[in-house]
């Protein structure tokens, strides 16, 4: 059963362990602070999250909408008083939030937006006067939570849900990752690449499902939906060397930031403060490559942890680990996903073949795929 539930969700399992470089408090985990009504974080509170090497969060409410506050005492260079109290107001444009602080803080904190209702839109956009200004992940399972990562004050801005952010309709606001944030990767050989995945040969296009299968395929696949792409099983995998193009890959764990009680305690110290493993990254790959041909080249040039066997009866990889974590480290519901232009495959990332220009997104789920948007888990 774990390692189906494992393939399903491409997701990470942990068979080896770190040992744990910091030392957490865990008063500060299991016990959120409530924001004073000054709004003011004194000094001497933050030298003590600092000294503790503390993950300490810090909490709020503004016109019926919950907010948090976390930040990691590894983050914490410079102290002084900060003010944390923010003005959350829903309008027919989002949320609008007006911070209270007026200079940077000086280090990276993690603003978790908790909603009263559940977004139907699985991206956000912060903005002020039409440029963005944060990157926003939305997460949540019952209810929307919208993670911004801020490292700059910006004293006003607007949170709206994106109704499809892959669609050329989409009115364009300017990206948040800046020229510096986006990696062109290099060039690999298929020397380089694992041996069940390297046939090469020359490239079909892809087939896509028509909807009107209604059965499981011989390797336990749903139906796939259609004008969604079938699986191409590695066998027949037919990779072109010649023909090279680009997509843009990302990985991120936020939504363990938003349940930082159930994550084992030894693997507090890799969380990014951020939740952002690897930020959207324009990579290149070869016609025919799969996903998980791509996310083993990414982790390798990004020195990220990949670990991945074979399973025969899904005939597919199988990934046990990436950024040293895995299935069950932040709950019995956990484990990593994969998307691509917003949808959640229903079968391995070797057997989705990449098209140019696609999206692809890892993601950590705390609770079964519902926290990110992954409807079909349920």
């Amino acid at each position: 059963m774990k390692r189906i539930f494992s393939l399903i969700l491409t997701i990470a399992l942990a068979f080896c362990f770190t040992s744990c470089k910091g030392n957490y408090a865990q008063t500060d985990l299991n016990e959120p602070m409530t924001i004073p009504e000054s709004g003011i974080i004194e000094k001497k509170i933050l030298d003590e999250i600092k000294k503790e090497n503390a993950i300490a969060v810090f909490e709020g409410n503004s016109n019926s909408i919950h907010y948090e506050w976390t930040i990691f005492g590894s983050d914490i260079k410079n102290t002084r008083d900060i003010n944390l109290s923010i003005e959350l107001t829903e309008t027919d444009n989002g949320i609008k939030t007006v911070m209270n602080e007026s200079s940077d803080f000086g280090f990276p904190l993690l603003l978790s937006i908790h909603l009263n209702e559940k977004w139907t839109e699985q991206n956000a956009s912060a903005y002020n006067d039409g440029k963005a200004v944060y990157s926003v992940s939305v997460t949540g399972s019952k209810t929307t939570i919208l993670n911004i990562p801020i490292d700059k004050v910006v004293s006003e801005f607007t949170i709206a849900p994106v109704t499809d952010s892959y669609s050329d309709s989409q009115p364009q606001t300017e990206k948040v990752y800046t020229e510096e944030n986006i990696i062109q990767t290099e060039t690999v050989t298929s020397a380089e690449r694992d041996e069940y995945l390297s046939g090469v040969n020359n490239s079909d296009n892809r087939i896509y499902s028509d909807g009107n299968a209604t059965d499981q395929d011989k390797y336990k696949t749903d139906p796939v939906p259609e004008g969604k792409p079938m699986p191409v099983e590695p066998e027949n995998q037919e990779i072109n060397n010649d023909k090279a193009f680009t997509c843009t890959f990302s990985i991120e764990c936020s939504t363990i930031l938003n349940n930082l009680n159930d994550l084992e305690a030894d693997k507090r110290e890799i969380v990014p403060s951020n939740g952002i493993i690897l930020p959207p990254t324009v990579v290149t790959f070869y016609e025919g490559e799969s996903v998980f041909d791509e996310l083993q080249r990414v982790c390798k040039e990004n020195n990220i942890h990949m670990e991945a066997s074979w399973t025969p009866v899904y005939n597919s990889a199988y990934v046990e680990g990436i950024n040293n974590l895995y299935e069950f480290d932040c709950g019995n519901l956990s484990g990593w996903m994969y998307c691509v232009d917003g949808w959640y495959p229903n079968y391995g990332c070797s057997r989705y073949q990449l098209k140019d220009g696609e999206t692809v997104e890892f993601r950590y789920t705390c609770d079964l795929g519902k926290d990110v948007s992954c409807d079909w888990m349920g």
